[in-house]
């Protein structure tokens, strides 16, 4: 992996013949960690972050800058998910050029008592991969072959047992092809003793540098960005970021499911995403609300008038760019908000009916906030 390729530089995760590398490259990463663990069987949860310090050999003087020298090398982590198992995340390089690839499988101890891979995702990955779902994102290599793969592990979470005893644990992973805004997986797996079966696996997206997973008891947490329909954030805006929340039951997942930090910037989503779609939006805001949403959105299209060869949903469509936050001035029964668009400022004022916001006056001004 570390010769020079036909562009004079390491072969890049897109050129053929690196599938097979990094498959036998994968199958000797699950060797040298049954070995270590053969060696090394009460290791420390810090020792197994650390497995695959000298697995690498240095790549070839001159290929790269030799103060990188882990940019195209295989490395990794164990968790120890129940006795005697351990699920082994291992990633190719270079992250920081054009992607990460990575894959995960479990070591056990076989029928002679030594530490042996005994499955990974990605023969399961392979059969999967022409139906294009979730697990055959594992498949890929190449960048944005559907959805943006390759996948790589942010993190391996042990979870509770099932009723009968049976090891799960959660595999937390990116599409390292991705900028600012990160399309992200999370697989909740049960492992049987020769296979793990996914209990559940969903895509979700966080922002970069903003994301992560953690577990309370049987409730699992991850931190997210959440998605929105009129209100666009930029891809490197951490908001708007949400938590999607997990259940784990003896016999199975409760789906608890997601919710914005900051709700006001959901409210707005919804009620400029109804105008939008000249819904009626009557028992949502007042008359005067609603005009200058309308004012607004109209506003908004002639500046960006429709191309040649939109559908019909495409010319409706209307979005106004989410500055950074939105800005909470009170929280009352009756409350207010701002939220900072690219080119205006929109104050919210509203009152809590029933539970719900009922937007009383909204007030458009151009420009944003001091």
């Amino acid at each position: 992996m570390n010769e020079l390729s036909k562009r004079d530089k390491p072969a890049q995760l897109d050129e053929s013949g690196m599938g097979p590398l990094l498959t036998e490259g994968w199958k000797l990463t699950g060797e040298w960690v049954g070995a270590w663990l053969d060696l090394h069987p009460n290791a420390s949860a810090k020792q197994l972050q650390a497995i695959f310090p000298d697995f690498t050999p240095p790549p070839y003087k001159g290929i790269y800058d030799e103060k990188r020298a882990n940019l195209y090398a295989m490395g990794g982590s164990a968790t120890r998910v129940a006795k005697d198992v351990y699920v082994v995340a291992s990633t190719y390089g270079p992250e920081d050029i054009e992607g990460t690839s990575g894959t995960f499988f479990v070591v056990s101890r076989d029928a002679s008592g030594h530490f042996r891979p005994i499955w990974d995702i990605k023969p399961l990955a392979e059969r999967h991969y022409e139906l294009r779902d979730e697990i055959g994102l594992w498949a890929v290599l190449e960048s944005c072959a559907y959805h943006c793969g390759p996948m790589a592990v942010n993190k391996v979470l042990p979870l509770p047992p099932t009723a009968k005893g049976l090891p799960r644990f959660a595999v937390d992973a990116y599409q390292a092809s991705n900028g600012g805004t990160v399309e992200a997986q999370l697989g909740v797996w049960e492992w049987d003793g020769k296979e793990a079966h996914a209990e559940l696996i969903q895509s979700y997206n966080y922002a970069a540098d903003y994301g992560g997973i953690h577990s309370q008891g049987n409730l699992v947490r991850i931190v997210t960005k959440e998605p929105t329909s009129t209100l666009v954030p930029c891809g490197m805006c951490p908001e708007p970021r949400g938590d999607w929340t997990l259940r784990l039951t003896p016999n199975g997942i409760e789906d608890l499911g997601h919710r914005f930090r900051t709700p006001e910037i959901e409210w707005a989503d919804q009620l400029l995403t109804t105008v939008a779609k000249s819904g009626d939006a009557s028992a949502l805001a007042s008359p005067e609300a609603l005009s200058a949403l309308r004012d607004a959105i109209a506003k908004q299209r002639a500046k960006y008038p429709p191309t040649q060869g939109e559908t019909e949903e495409e010319k409706a469509f209307v979005f106004f760019g989410l500055y950074e936050k939105c800005r909470i001035l009170s929280r009352r029964t009756q409350g207010q908000f701002v939220i900072e668009e690219d080119d205006a400022t929109f104050r919210f004022y509203y009152e809590k009916r029933g539970g719900k916001p009922f937007f009383t006056r909204v007030s458009i001004q151009p420009g944003r906030l001091n």
